[in-house]
């Protein structure tokens, strides 16, 4: 990374404020209705166009008869349904059934040797178990943890980049999800040649909203990860 005078967060703030960046309304899927489409939607996301992942939510729910959204994060308690309830849908289909009939999407996890995002969810889905995880109440920070140990060994999971994200979904604000769109942001607010490194960006951007916090600035990671998205994709269109 290039070094001048001014230290890469405070350039990254000053970016930030340049661009004008906006705190947002957080997007629907920071209010699913249940803990098992957190992990449909972490899962689905990572490499693709957001729109995909969407309709695979949108599959789901119609399918099982979920409700997708609860009327606020606040609302949503414990959950309408649990991890449970989703690995019962695939102990009655199979993986090929639930890609078939409820997600409608063959995405593989890696274009090279990947599993099915379906098998994913499932492997997932098994590990928040083996951690006591069933809905939303159930992830404090032993449990958590214990899950994240796990899941980060499964098949397209090492880089941790779906677990946070899963966890923002379920009500982690404190967490930045560096996809392409946040690594390029970064990129360009410090003028690098290429692209930060996923964990690299997430913590720049986390301690870019301290700062910004410091300002006066009413930013927590997710909502500045969430706006930072939102201007990178209208900027790339």
């Amino acid at each position: 990374m290039n070094l001048t005078s001014v230290p890469p967060v405070a350039r990254l703030a000053n970016y930030i404020e340049q661009t004008e960046l906006n705190v947002p309304k957080l997007a629907d899927e920071y209010r699913y209705a249940s803990l098992p489409l957190c992990v449909v939607d972490a899962v689905f996301s990572i490499g693709v166009r957001y729109t995909s992942t969407q309709k695979v939510v949108s599959n789901l729910c119609e399918f099982a008869g979920w409700t997708r959204f609860a009327t606020s994060r606040e609302a949503r308690g414990a959950g309408e349904y649990g991890i449970g309830d989703l690995t019962s849908m695939f102990d009655e289909f199979g993986v090929e059934g639930m890609v078939e009939r409820a997600f409608q999407n063959r995405q593989r996890t890696s274009s090279r040797s990947g599993i099915l995002k379906a098998e994913a969810v499932l492997l997932y889905c098994r590990a928040l178990i083996e951690a006591g995880i069933n809905d939303f109440p159930d992830l404090d920070v032993e449990r958590r943890e214990y899950a994240e140990a796990i899941i980060l060994g499964l098949p397209g999971q090492s880089s941790g980049i779906a677990f946070d994200y899963f966890m923002m979904l379920a009500g982690d604000d404190n967490l930045i999800k560096p996809d392409r769109m946040v690594q390029r942001y970064v990129g360009h607010a410090l003028e690098l040649d290429g692209v930060p490194q996923p964990r690299q960006a997430a913590i720049l951007v986390r301690l870019a909203a301290k700062e910004l916090r410091n300002r006066g600035l009413p930013w927590t990671p997710l909502s500045l990860d969430n706006a930072i998205w939102r201007y990178q994709s209208r900027h790339e269109e």
